[in-house]
């Protein structure tokens, strides 16, 4: 593949608001139910046992340990690009698309507040926070389309013939756009 190198066609990072929700709902949540059963436990019973302090150090290991492999896998985010195909990874997913199935006339750079149609709605098999969404979603339009997108305002919609479309955020939309669009030419392949 060619173009990795290029950071301007590389996909965006998660930031901070995703990162927050990650925390809160894979460590926080967990320990603050687990400190409160053991409190509610420890009160109907004269005191927390042994039990009770071994519980709630499990739960804040095996919490911190899924919140740090979580994080790491959120920020595992590359985009590929060759003369052939456009290979996607994000989070847990990956996605290779034949140039010859996007319809790049039809592509463009959007504002999902705009074209709120593009939004995903369903998760099929994805992973989502507040500003992060990884995966394969059903967009409101009703097209399936592999989803990598992060927490800024301009996306890249590539339609597809048949089966999926894609919804990325590369860190420079236009010049990526710009870039399938060269390669998808017979003069830009050579």
């Amino acid at each position: 593949m060619t173009d990795h190198t290029d950071p301007r066609l590389q996909l965006a990072q998660p930031g901070a608001r995703s990162g927050f929700w990650l925390f809160a709902l894979t460590f926080v949540l967990p320990v603050a139910i687990t400190v409160v059963a053991v409190a509610v436990s420890a009160s109907r019973s004269g005191g927390a046992g042994l039990a009770d302090y071994l519980a709630l150090g499990g739960v804040i290991l095996l919490c911190g340990v899924l919140w740090q492999v979580l994080s790491r896998f959120m920020r595992r985010q590359a985009l590929s690009l060759s003369a052939e195909a456009l290979e996607v990874r994000s989070s847990f997913y990956r996605s290779r698309t034949l140039l010859s199935e996007l319809k790049l006339d039809q592509a463009r750079v959007v504002d999902l507040d705009e074209h709120i149609e593009l939004r995903p709605m369903l998760k099929t098999n994805g992973f989502a926070l507040p500003g992060f969404h990884s995966g394969w979603f059903l967009l409101r339009n009703r097209r399936r389309a592999f989803v990598a997108t992060a927490d800024g305002r301009r996306k890249l919609w590539l339609p597809a013939h048949g089966k999926h479309d894609l919804l990325l955020e590369p860190k420079d939309p236009g010049a990526l756009l710009a870039r399938l669009r060269e390669l998808a030419t017979p003069a830009g392949r050579g």
